[in-house]
């Protein structure tokens, strides 16, 4: 059970990751020179990222919950 734990806070800290990235790149993107078109493309997919890094975060929370709960 505690192979649950573990793999439940890598995949959290994978989410995080991501997380992280997401708000390291949006602020250099907002600091860009870049025309306004182009900044709201990428920031649409940014926000695709950003909810998969946000879910992904939450999966490995879950699992880590569960991993606890059965240890």
């Amino acid at each position: 059970m505690s192979l649950i734990v573990y793999l439940g806070v890598a995949t959290t800290l994978v989410g995080l990751a991501g997380i992280l990235w997401f708000i390291r790149r949006a602020k250099a993107l907002k600091s860009s020179t870049a025309d306004n078109a182009t900044v709201q493309t990428e920031l649409r997919k940014l926000v695709v990222i950003n909810v998969a890094a946000v879910g992904v975060a939450f999966f490995g929370l879950a699992l880590t919950v569960v991993g606890v709960i059965l240890a």
